[in-house]
């Protein structure tokens, strides 16, 4: 399938009167988003053990999200850990609030300098989903959007003259407002006179969640049932992306498209069938969404402690492998804080705010303030929260399996007085029943890495709370780089 994909697109690129510029473009091909990074919602943390995971299930390429108001050297890592593996790597700002125009175009002129001297397989895709932004899709929103948009590509260009630059419409960058990437809306000039028409490292963007009623509902519905026509109006959005693309001589990428796995598997295989092929037919490049995200998620492929459990015969219909492969990726959700302290919970007894560079090397950290140590153990912890909106029946952010072997780890430091901690997992939601707690460990003012392992032997537990436990009270302790790794028995690393 993936050899086929491939030899339609080349076909379809030689009538491209730009196929010189193919030759050095990065390779998309079979693609996913990997939501692992900081952004406005609640995501899994980064573990490069993902990008093994996806690479060795056929994709060629991976796409993640970064904030505003977070600098290129953030995300430095986990660009650099890709690449070194061989995957294309597309960075887009995530729809969350923007601080205006200036801000947005400084944003995109300090990530191009600091990437400048990486090779083509870095692609910079300027805007997600305007429409989430508060970008509200009319014609004068619109004419701005792409003002900025136009001044962000300016400002690129600067240092990275022939960088791949990926640019979506307006609205959720749906195919039908992909006009608004034309000379029309995008009409800035680059100092030798040039602008859009001659830019042949732009790309054209879109997403396709058809048929919404089925890919975005609430509860298991029959994908015929949701739309009959679904199949017909696949067709419609990428056969006017292919429009598009042969109108202004340029390629176009599908970033986003999927659907939420609590479906039906067949209307699923089916779905992917049809999308892949038809795709495929047209020569368009696609990126799933998503790989990963929190485990709760009902989108997400991979679970970071279950791998492939649930989703390998989709996988196959994707890439046309089988995946087999599962590292040890750490379960923990914001776990370095740059969300504050989003999926973290105490009791009334700890009180949790975040501490500036207080972690390690100079990041946030979670502060907590311990007031008491009675009637109960204090403690910080991380489960499945009942009230989630997008959470899929039978997912649980944190799980155990058995005959697998846990690495525990976290960062911590007390400013004023020494003091004592304990790791410990137990079965949420109420931690009734508790599988494992650490020997005690003294901290100081000294920021230290603490580890422990854990085997878990008996039955595997869908839904666990990950607790660290203070002994003292009127204690501060700051935390940072949590981590619960869990290795299967069998696992053998990607060579």
């Amino acid at each position: 399938m993936k050899k086929k994909t491939a030899f339609i697109a080349a076909i379809w690129m030689l009538g491209l009167a730009n196929s010189h510029a193919a030759e050095n473009w990065p390779t998309i091909g079979q693609g996913v988003n990997l939501d692992f990074t900081t952004t406005e919602v609640n995501k899994v943390g980064y573990d490069p053990g993902f990008y093994e995971a996806f690479g060795a299930a056929g994709f060629d390429s991976v796409r993640f999200f970064v904030k505003h108001g977070q600098g290129p050297q953030v995300y430095k890592r986990a660009i650099d850990d890709a690449l070194d593996r061989g995957l294309t790597v597309v960075i887009t700002i995530f729809s969350g609030k923007t601080n205006g125009k200036e801000a947005f175009v400084e944003f995109w002129r300090e990530y191009a300098e600091f990437y400048c001297l990486y090779p083509k397989e870095l692609v910079f895709e300027i805007m997600n989903e305007p429409e989430m932004a508060g970008h509200h899709n009319t014609e004068e929103v619109s004419v701005v959007v792409m003002d900025w948009i136009g001044d962000a590509i300016v400002a690129v260009r600067k240092t990275n003259p022939t960088r791949v630059i990926a640019v979506g419409g307006t609205g959720h960058n749906n195919i039908e407002y992909i006009h608004y990437v034309s000379p029309k809306y995008l009409d800035y000039r680059l100092p030798d006179g040039t602008g859009f028409n001659e830019d042949e490292n732009i790309w054209g963007v879109f997403h396709l969640y058809r048929p919404s009623k089925w890919s975005h509902a609430g509860k298991r519905i029959s994908l015929d049932k949701a739309n009959p026509d679904w199949r017909d109006e696949v067709v419609w959005h990428l056969d006017e992306a292919v429009k598009w693309s042969k109108k202004h001589n340029k390629k176009v990428i599908l970033t986003e498209w999927g659907t939420r796995m609590y479906n039906d598997p067949e209307d699923i295989k089916a779905y992917f069938r049809f999308m892949v092929d038809e795709a495929g037919k047209r020569g368009i490049d696609w990126m799933y969404y998503c790989g990963v995200f929190n485990n709760p998620w009902p989108f997400a492929l991979y679970s970071s402690e279950n791998g492939w459990d649930e989703s390998a015969d989709y996988v196959e219909i994707l890439t046309g492998v089988k995946p087999t492969v599962v590292p040890p990726t750490s379960q923990i959700n914001n776990s370095s804080f740059d969300m504050d302290t989003v999926h973290w919970y105490s009791d009334n007894q700890v009180n949790l705010g975040t501490a500036d560079y207080e972690g390690v090397n100079g990041s946030r950290a979670m502060r907590c303030m311990v007031a008491f140590v009675k009637p109960n153990v204090p403690a910080v912890y991380q489960q499945s929260h009942p009230n989630w909106k997008w959470k899929s029946e039978g997912r649980h952010m944190l799980q155990l399996r058995k005959g697998n072997t846990y690495d525990i780890s976290f960062y911590a430091k007390t400013p004023v007085n020494k003091t004592t901690l304990r790791a410990q997992l137990g079965v949420a939601p109420k931690n009734d029943r508790i599988l494992w707690t650490s020997e005690p460990v003294r901290i100081n003012t000294e920021l230290t890495k603490y580890t422990f392992t854990y085997k878990h032997k008996t039955e595997s537990i869908e839904d666990v709370r990950f607790s660290i436990l203070f002994t003292e009270r009127h204690s501060e302790i700051i935390l940072d780089d949590i981590k619960l790794r869990g290795t299967r028995p069998d696992y053998r690393p990607v060579e």
